[in-house]
């Protein structure tokens, strides 16, 4: 969570840093690239990386505003690929 945490903020705290993260609803994926690599490195599910993600806010006791503006940060950096939207 550690590089996706970072890559939803535009900061590098991991090496490789995570360069490039997309989406597809329809197969619940997440593809992701790191920082000097061609191709996508791994994958896992959307699902779980939501969870996750909302796991992580509910620990750092954010206040509700706060709160708001990490998912707006986290949906607008870990982005569907067009035309696989659900």
């Amino acid at each position: 969570m550690t590089a996706i945490v970072a890559y939803v903020l535009g900061e590098t705290w991991t090496k490789p840093a995570i360069a490039e993260v997309s989406v597809s609803e329809t197969e619940d994926l997440v593809y992701i690239r790191k920082a000097g690599s061609a191709g996508f490195d791994g994958m896992q599910s959307l699902t779980d990386l939501r969870n996750n993600w909302n796991r992580l806010l509910d620990a750092a006791e954010l206040t509700p505003d706060e709160r708001r503006e990490a998912v707006r940060m986290f949906n607008q950096s870990i982005a569907p690929i067009p035309g696989t939207r659900v």
